[in-house]
C-alpha cells in the first residue's frame, strides 16, 4: 500500500516575507528586536532589488497574503491592493517572486529526503515525500510525522503534516484536517484503509483541487463537506465539475491514484540574503550567517550529504566601494579537513575566519556556496560509551571542526600529521600529511603505505632506531639551513640568532657520499654535533659541512 505524507506550509508566504524585513531591519539597527508592521504579499514574476525596479505592482492586483497583524485590521487574501490600504493606512505591501517561493519549497523538500527516496513540490505551500516501507524506522507513522514536522520547524516554518494513500489525499488532510475535536497545528493525522473515507467526509468542499466557482455553487446548494458530495449521484456532480469531476469525486470517496513528480535537487547547494541598507561591521554579518548555515546544515543532512568546501561571498555596496576602490564582491573559501552538515561546526569555522577578515566596504548581501559536496558517513556510538553516559562530541568527533578551524586561521597546508620518511638526508626524514584522508583516496593510502612498508629489512631499521637513541637525534629542524661563518673547532665563538656561542665539544655524526644520485645534484656532506656554551646557557647544534664546497651549516637543535 503506498503511503505519502503531505507537509503544509500554510504561512509559507508571509514566513518568507517577515524573515526578509527582519533581517533589514536587524542589519539597520543591531541588536534591536525587530516589530514588523502589518504587511500583505503579492506574488511577482522578478523581484527587483536597489537598483532594479523589478516587476510594477498596479493598485489593483489582488493580494496573495496577509500577515496577522493586517489581518486585524479586516486585510484579507484576496482584496485588491488599493481595497486593503482604506483598511490601514500603515499597510505594506511587498513583492515575493515566485522564484524565491520555489526555492523555499525546495528547501523543505531535500530535509525531506531524510524520510524518502522521493519528494515532490507545489507552490504556494506543499511538499509530498514516498514514505512507503519506512515509518517502521521511526516507530510509526506519528513518529515519522511528528520528525519531519520538527525538521520544518527547526527552518523556521509552521506546519502541519498528513500521511494517506495519495498525495491529494493528504495534502487535503494536511490543510484542513483535525486529528481531534481541535485542529492542532502540531497533530500529524495518519489515515488508511476505510478510515480514509470517513475522515474526508468531514472535511470542507474547499479541500477540493477545483475552482472557486464551482465550490461557491455547491455551497449555494448546502453541499458543504465532501460526504455531502459523496452522497450525491455521481452524474449530477460531474455535469458541474467538468473535466475535474473524476479527480474530484474520487478524493470524496477517499481514493487517489495521483503520481508523484519527482523533485531533482540542484548539485551546486547555495543560500542567499540580501537587505536594502549598507550595514557596517561584523554583527549583521554574523546574524544573516545564522540562518544561512542553518538552511544549509538542513538540506544537506536531509541529503545525506557533507560540505568538503564552503564559499562564504560578501556582497559591497556598489557605490561605496567603488569609491573605496575595492572589489564589488568579497570570497572567502574554505577547503575543509573533514566533510561537515552540522550547522554549530560550519558557523565555528567561517566566524573563525570572518571575524579576522577587513570589510573594505558596506555589505548589502551575504552569500553561502557549497561547491564540493560528498557523501556524509556517520560515526557509529560503541556500546562502552553510550553506556558510560559519553555521547557528546568528543574526541575523534571533534577533531574534524577544529582541523578545519586551523586550517580557516592559518592555512591547510600548514595543518596536517607529521610523518617519518625513510631518507638519509635529516631534512628528507619527515613530512606534513594531510591528518585526516582525503575524500575518494583511501586506495591511493593504502598503496603508499605498502611502497613505504618495502623499504628495508627490520634489522636495518632496528639499527638506525639504536644509533639514533644513542646518538639523540635533534629535536628542532630549521626551516632553512643557516651559514656559518666561523671555523668548526673547540675554543671558536659562533653567533646564532643574535647571540654568541663557544664551541666546547664537537662530535662526528655521519658522512652521506653520492646520496640521491639519480636526481642529478648528489650530496656529499659531513654531519656534526657541536655542543655549545653561553651565558645565557647551552645549546645542542647540529650542522653539516658541504664537502664539495667546504661551506658549513646549521641545520638543527637539540633539547
Amino acid at each position: 500500500m503506498r503511503r505519502i505524507a503531505a507537509v503544509a506550509l500554510p504561512h509559507l508566504v508571509t514566513e518568507l516575507v517577515a524573515e526578509s524585513l527582519a533581517v533589514a531591519r536587524s542589519v539597520r539597527e543591531p541588536g534591536v528586536r525587530p516589530e514588523l508592521p502589518p504587511f500583505a504579499v503579492v506574488l511577482v514574476e522578478r523581484e527587483g532589488r536597489a537598483g532594479d525596479a523589478g516587476d510594477p505592482v498596479p493598485s489593483s492586483s489582488l493580494l496573495d497574503a496577509v500577515s496577522p497583524s493586517a489581518q486585524r485590521f479586516g486585510v484579507r487574501a484576496g482584496q485588491s491592493i488599493a481595497e486593503a490600504c482604506v483598511l490601514s493606512s500603515r499597510l505594506a505591501v511587498v513583492p515575493l517572486s515566485r522564484e524565491t517561493l520555489g526555492a523555499a519549497l525546495g528547501r523543505v523538500a531535500e530535509a525531506a529526503l531524510a524520510f524518502g527516496a522521493t519528494v515532490s513540490l507545489e507552490p504556494p505551500d506543499t511538499v509530498w515525500v514516498d514514505v512507503t516501507g519506512a515509518a517502521h524506522l521511526f516507530g510509526g507513522e506519528a513518529a515519522l510525522g511528528a520528525e519531519l514536522a520538527s525538521r520544518v520547524r527547526a527552518l523556521g516554518h509552521v506546519v502541519r503534516v498528513a500521511v494517506a494513500e495519495g498525495p491529494r489525499l493528504a495534502q487535503a488532510l494536511a490543510r484542513w484536517g483535525s486529528s481531534g475535536s481541535t485542529r492542532d497545528e502540531r497533530s500529524v493525522i495518519a489515515v488508511m484503509g476505510p478510515r480514509t473515507r470517513a475522515a474526508m467526509a468531514s472535511l470542507p468542499i474547499s479541500a477540493l483541487p477545483t475552482a472557486d466557482e464551482h465550490v461557491a455553487w455547491f455551497a449555494r446548494l448546502g453541499v458543504l463537506t465532501l460526504g455531502q458530495l459523496a452522497e450525491l449521484p455521481r452524474a449530477s456532480a460531474a455535469a458541474r465539475l467538468g473535466t475535474e469531476a473524476d479527480r474530484a469525486l474520487d478524493l470524496a470517496q477517499g481514493r487517489d491514484d495521483s503520481p508523484l513528480v519527482a523533485y531533482r535537487p540542484p548539485s551546486l547547494l547555495v543560500e542567499h540574503s540580501e537587505w536594502d541598507e549598507p550595514a557596517e561591521g561584523l554583527s549583521p554579518l554574523l546574524f544573516v550567517l545564522s540562518g544561512l548555515v542553518s538552511r544549509v546544515s538542513a538540506r544537506l543532512a536531509g541529503r545525506g550529504e557533507a560540505a568538503q568546501k564552503l564559499v562564504v561571498v560578501l556582497e559591497h555596496d556598489r557605490t561605496i566601494a567603488r569609491h573605496r576602490g575595492a572589489p564589488l564582491e568579497k570570497s572567502l573559501v574554505f577547503d575543509l579537513a573533514s566533510p561537515l552538515w552540522r550547522a554549530e561546526e560550519m558557523k565555528r569555522v567561517i566566524v573563525s575566519r570572518l571575524e579576522r577578515t577587513r570589510l573594505e566596504a558596506p555589505s548589502v548581501g551575504l552569500r553561502l556556496e557549497v561547491p564540493a559536496i560528498i557523501r556524509a558517513l556517520g560515526r557509529q556510538l560503541d556500546l562502552s560509551r553510550v553506556s558510560g553516559g559519553v555521547t557528546g562530541q568528543k574526541g575523534l568527533e571533534s577533531l574534524p571542526v577544529v582541523l578545519a578551524e586551523l586550517g580557516a586561521d592559518i592555512g591547510r597546508e600548514r595543518v596536517g600529521v607529521l610523518a617519518l620518511v625513510d631518507a638519509h638526508r635529516p631534512e628528507k626524514q619527515h613530512e606534513l600529511r594531510p591528518a585526516l584522508p582525503e575524500p575518494g583516496s583511501a586506495l591511493a593510502a593504502k598503496r603508499r603505505s605498502k611502497k613505504r612498508a618495502r623499504p628495508e629489512p627490520e634489522m636495518v631499521r632496528s639499527v638506525r632506531s639504536l644509533e639514533a637513541a644513542q646518538q639523540g637525534a635533534p629535536t628542532r629542524l630549521l626551516p632553512a639551513p643557516v651559514p656559518l661563518d666561523a671555523a668548526l673547532r673547540v675554543g671558536a665563538t659562533l653567533r646564532v640568532d643574535h647571540r654568541l656561542y663557544t664551541i666546547e665539544r664537537i662530535g662526528f655524526v655521519e658522512r652521506l657520499e653520492a646520496v640521491e644520485w639519480w636526481t642529478g645534484a648528489p650530496v656529499a656532506r659531513d654531519y656534526l654535533r657541536l655542543w655549545l656554551g653561553s651565558q645565557g646557557g647551552g645549546l645542542d647544534a647540529w650542522v653539516y659541512v658541504d664537502r664539495q664546497s667546504g661551506k658549513r651549516f646549521l641545520q638543527a637543535v637539540g633539547d
